[in-house]
């Protein structure tokens, strides 16, 4: 074909297209074919995106740490080191948040390295339980490499990425979760408008994407990565795109967003920084579908059609984390100002009504079995707290339990965040919804389940090297119980 000017200009505006196509939903896929971001488990050295990425990171560390778009700069949009800025971690904006935080990267490593053809790969480290060999790395061809961290942890020993965290467990419960709000992270029950504010705020019950995977690989990985200002490590990038990429395959499943006004409504107002240094807004409704971004991933299931949004389990589910839902007809609470240590966990028991747990233990059709979850609230823990251990009906709970133990229900973790309260739309202290209805079938399996008494117990494991003293201590304000 002759080459002209004017196909020179197109050819030029169809790499502007690339470089910034996040900016403009839907044209990226109209201009060009969607780009495809890879798995970096196995990626080699030379590979096109993985040296973009590379040289990326050593470009940003290279300009002036000030300066908007720098390494530092373009991290503070996160957190800095003392606090998040605009992220939102345990409240519902966690995943649409973080999907354009991820796109304000990959656009700027595009255009700073002029690929136009650049994709963010993604660590799965469901199949790969240790750094990808990238990142591990403290030299490159001879030179520091810029994807290298010093100080983070060796992911084994009690940092190891174990079947509970990131296994075939955990991910089974997040693909089966159905309701938007529990698989990602609920609502603020106070929020009422939609004042950018509550956008950092918390205040929502964090469910198991968010709070085991997400927040203990972070945990697991330390150095920067508990912190708020974890996006000065790349393996942050690597992460979070695994993270979005399963919710991306969580809607390809069939499974629906929230439809709620407060949520479809909000904008992050100049929460992102271009590549020329202006910042720039996103609203949740730009973020619902990553093919009109421009992208898509390597590893995703054929679409399929909506599942139907009527059963009853599902409405149940819905109304635990509407404030304007009637009264849930079995749901407990208790108030609580007792410290969990791991010399002394603490055990929360509670009396079901109407043979819910037998019905939790042995399901029949959706409209006889029932689902047995766990809200804790208002969760305080000191700094030397690296996770929470769930136990239900243990005869002896202790930090020795085993996650393969039956009475075993889950890892809880948070990211370190500053536990001031609410205090109009401040920081909310963590919370979490945890499902006990597997433990507890399991348990009847065994013949292990007493009649309609669940005890909620509560393990806090110190962070390896604290001591297990009192400043070890875990006090969540409210422990509930709902049958759906």
């Amino acid at each position: 074909m002759k080459t002209t000017r004017r196909t020179v200009l197109k050819a030029a505006a169809a790499g502007a297209v690339s470089a910034f196509s996040g900016i403009v939903p839907g044209l990226a896929a109209a201009a060009q074919r969607l780009r495809v971001r890879r798995c970096v488990n196995d990626m080699k050295d030379g590979d096109p995106d993985l040296e973009t990425y590379r040289d990326f990171v050593g470009i940003m560390l290279a300009k002036p740490q000030g300066d908007p778009v720098s390494w530092i700069g373009f991290a503070n949009q996160h957190g800095d080191a003392n606090d998040f800025k605009f992220c939102p971690h345990g409240d519902w904006y966690f995943l649409p948040w973080h999907r354009e935080f991820v796109m304000m990267y990959e656009r700027a490593a595009s255009a700073l390295t002029h690929n136009a053809r650049f994709a963010m790969p993604y660590w799965d480290w469901t199949t790969l339980r240790d750094y990808p060999p990238a990142f591990a790395a403290p030299k490159h061809k001879g030179k520091a490499n810029p994807l290298y961290v010093p100080g983070r942890n060796a992911l084994k020993g009690p940092n190891a990425l174990t079947d509970k965290i990131v296994g075939k467990p955990v991910m089974d419960a997040i693909y089966r979760e159905t309701v938007y709000e529990a698989f990602g992270t609920s609502r603020n029950r106070k929020q009422t408008n939609l004042d950018p504010s509550w956008v950092p705020a918390g205040g929502g019950l964090q469910g198991t994407l968010e709070r085991t995977p997400h927040n203990l690989v972070h945990n697991a990985i330390g150095a920067f990565m508990p912190d708020s200002n974890s996006p000065r490590d790349p393996i942050f990038f690597m992460h979070h795109g695994n993270i979005d990429r399963i919710w991306a395959t969580w809607n390809a499943m069939g499974r629906v967003n929230s439809t709620d006004p407060l949520w479809l409504g909000m904008e992050f107002k100049d929460n992102y920084i271009a590549p020329d240094g202006t910042t720039y807004t996103r609203g949740v409704k730009d973020l619902l579908d990553i093919a009109p971004l421009g992208y898509t991933y390597d590893r995703m299931p054929p679409k399929s059609a909506p599942l139907l949004r009527a059963t009853r389990r599902d409405a149940d589910m819905r109304a635990l984390f509407d404030p304007k839902a009637p009264a849930h007809p079995q749901r407990i609470r208790k108030s609580n100002d007792t410290a969990a240590t791991p010399g002394a966990p603490l055990s929360i028991p509670f009396s079901l009504e109407d043979r819910a747990l037998l019905r939790a233990e042995r399901p029949g059709t959706p409209e006889e079995s029932r689902e047995i979850v766990a809200l804790i609230s208002e969760i305080r823990l000191s700094d030397a707290v690296r996770e929470i251990r769930v136990l239900v009906n243990h005869p002896q709970p202790s930090i020795d339990v085993p996650e393969t133990d039956p009475h075993f229900v889950a890892h809880v973790s948070f990211l370190r965040h500053s536990h001031e309260g609410m205090q109009g739309h401040g920081k909310a202290l963590p919370a979490t919804i945890v499902n006990l209805t597997e433990a507890l079938r399991n348990l009847a399996a065994k013949g292990d389940a007493p009649k309609d008494e669940v005890t909620v117990q509560l393990v806090p494991v110190p962070e390896p090297g604290a001591a297990e003293a009192a400043a070890v201590k875990v006090v969540p304000a409210i422990v509930e119980i709902a049958v759906l």
